[in-house]
């Protein structure tokens, strides 16, 4: 059974597809559903589906964005999106981020049934056969931890365990990657995207001061390409060092603030992360280093709890539902009672 998330603002549709799957036997579960972008986001970071079925236009973070976010922690998931008859340049724009097919409103048994067997004949069969490409996914997602970790130690200042999470992650794509060319390749590849997230913080660094393609195409053998990557890890660790300054704590002090005053809107990581001068990848992992907790996880609760001060206050629960910032009022309740327990009603009538 492939594993599958759901994710579409329209109720029907969601209940519709799992109904569908179930009906035909299809050989799919379905791990969760959401209703906005912002909460797909999260059901698909931490299922990590096979395949993931989005509607383009959703609210919180659009379909793009969502599937542009969740390919940073879910590299191996397959997308397929769902598009209304006027949307066609979404879809074809999804197609060129390497989607796997688009269903056109309204979803059919015959359209939804065509483009899952597809996928499943296209995507995952080869997938399956092959017991070194699940270790290459256990690889994968050591590595994206390690990715988070370096980066929740550059936003502390942490040198030391910046130069431990990289040096294991050197560790790791060696492991991954055999033949030299390809082991060269992807250690350039991470030590790029680590010295870009220095830049984000020191700005006077670039990345072209810490690392030469050309001069990592000269390396030849692995023990070589360790030995400059070494290199580049104890500069991008001394950079860090020398530079505690705190002004991350400060940029997501701002941040908190923004929220709670447009908490009630469609405010996604992705318009956080260009307030504050950075990239989504760089700002999820700065939050929950500074806050405990994730963006999304914080939004959500701070929704409940001005919701549940609005129920108190005797505002109806339909009301409280769009003054908090959830339009769908079902999925509100769906929320509110895995978060405190009881529905919107019964915490109106108990207190």
């Amino acid at each position: 059974m492939y594993r599958l998330v759901v994710i579409d603002d329209e109720y029907l549709v969601v209940e519709g597809i799992k109904a569908m799957i179930a009906r035909q036997k299809l050989q799919y579960e379905v791990v969760g559903w959401a209703y906005d972008g912002i909460c797909g986001l999260e059901v698909v970071e931490r299922e990590k589906p096979d395949l993931v079925i989005t509607d383009i236009r959703i609210p919180g973070l659009d379909g793009l964005s969502l599937i542009e976010s969740a390919r940073e922690s879910c590299p191996e998931t397959i997308f397929v999106v769902i598009s209304g008859y006027t949307e066609f340049e979404y879809a074809r724009r999804a197609l060129s981020m390497g989607v796997k097919g688009y269903i056109d409103k309204p979803v059919s048994i015959a359209k939804l049934e065509e483009v899952l067997t597809r996928v499943e004949r296209d995507c995952f069969s080869a997938r399956e056969e092959s017991t070194a490409l699940q270790e290459s996914r256990a690889g994968q997602e050591r590595l994206r931890r390690l990715f988070d970790a370096t980066v929740a130690s550059m936003a502390r200042g942490d040198a030391g365990e910046l130069k431990k999470h990289m040096e294991e992650a050197l560790g790791e794509l060696q492991k991954l990657y055999d033949a030299p060319e390809d082991f060269r390749r992807e250690v350039y590849k991470w030590l790029c995207v680590q010295s870009d997230i220095l830049a984000e913080r020191q700005p006077q660094v670039s990345r072209d001061a810490l690392i030469s393609y050309q001069e990592m195409e000269r390396k030849t053998t692995k023990r070589e390409v360790l030995e400059y990557a070494g290199n580049i890890v104890t500069d991008i660790a001394r950079y860090i060092e020398a530079d505690k300054t705190g002004s991350s704590h400060a940029a997501i002090l701002e941040l908190l603030a923004y929220i709670d005053e447009h908490y009630n809107e469609d405010i996604g990581l992705n318009e956080l992360a260009e307030r504050a001068g950075m990239s989504t990848a760089y700002l999820s992992v700065l939050f929950k280093s500074e806050v405990g907790t994730s963006y999304v996880k914080y939004l959500t609760e701070l929704r409940i709890r001005h919701a549940k001060k609005l129920l108190r206050d005797g505002h109806r629960v339909n009301e409280t539902s769009e003054l908090v910032g959830y339009n769908n009022y079902r999925y509100f309740c769906d929320i509110f009672k895995k978060h405190v327990g009881l529905t919107p009603n019964e915490y109106k009538h108990n207190y």
